[in-house]
């Protein structure tokens, strides 16, 4: 029996989630769908220089998580939303024991930010 191996393409997107920045370019793509962003305005969002972001953005590409469609002398970005809930969907595929019927508590719905201001509450 062979052991278990997720898809190197789904590992790739995780590891390009894994950074900070890049998660949040993710988030604020999400955020923007339909009508995506260009790399001039994320950049702006974030107060990063605009080489950095564009480092990012590649990555995000790369790993499918994002497409981009040139306009002119700039270029939208968009989140690649099938890719994200194909994602998702592996993720969660085997939730509450295969059943997909979980009830999560509230409190596992919440940010990180929310969750330490809780604690401290």
């Amino acid at each position: 029996m062979e052991p278990f191996s997720p898809s190197a393409k789904l590992v790739t997107r995780l590891e390009a989630l894994a950074s900070p920045v890049r998660l949040e370019i993710f988030r604020l793509l999400v955020e923007q769908e339909p009508t995506g962003l260009v790399s001039g305005e994320i950049a702006e969002y974030l107060g990063q220089q605009h080489n950095s972001v564009s480092f990012h953005l590649k990555s995000l590409q790369h790993a499918g998580l994002i497409s981009v469609q040139r306009e002119g002398r700039y270029q939208r970005y968009r989140a690649n939303m099938s890719s994200v809930k194909a994602l998702v969907a592996y993720l969660t595929e085997n939730c509450c024991r295969g059943t997909q019927n979980c009830d999560l508590p509230s409190h596992s719905l919440q940010r990180p930010h929310e969750e330490s201001s809780d604690e401290n509450a």
